[in-house]
């Protein structure tokens, strides 16, 4: 029996002060995984050119702190992935290494681990597993999506 058109089918009428004061919500659990290459690429919580406001949830180590409240775009790792710098774009300075020591010059690309447009919630649990050849962060996020 509809009331004032609320219902449908198997749809259950529950009370607005539910929704409005948060006491009707739900939550799911969502894992986001990055895979660090042994060598080259390192994890840090010192990227450049980012916003500190971003930043904020990291540890020292670069992964994101567990019980953090995290939104859209906060890093839950910071990765940097280097990349060799052409010939033709060195620095004199950069030139000059090179020849004298033999150095090769990298710049390093932010390759983090950002929080998708949408999602929000606090990190319920951060898993580091090791394999042979590679090492893989597992971060699982309780998201909060309420029920409106």
């Amino acid at each position: 029996m509809p009331w004032e058109g609320y219902n449908f089918e198997d749809a259950v009428l529950i009370s607005e002060r539910l929704v409005y004061e948060d006491i009707y919500t739900s939550f799911h659990i969502r894992k986001y995984e990055i895979q660090i290459n042994q060598g080259p690429e390192r994890v840090t919580n010192e990227i450049p050119h980012l916003e500190v406001h971003l930043l904020r949830n990291l540890d020292k180590n670069g992964i994101v702190m567990l019980g953090s409240w995290v939104e859209t775009g906060d890093i839950l790792v910071g990765k940097l992935t280097p990349q060799m710098v052409k010939e033709s774009s060195y620095a004199p300075e950069d030139r000059l290494l090179r020849t004298i020591l033999g150095m090769w010059v990298y710049t390093s690309k932010e390759t983090c681990l950002k929080l998708p447009i949408g999602g929000r919630g606090r990190v319920i649990d951060v898993r580091w597993v090791q394999s042979s050849r590679f090492h893989i962060i597992y971060l699982l996020c309780s998201l909060v999506h309420y029920s409106t």
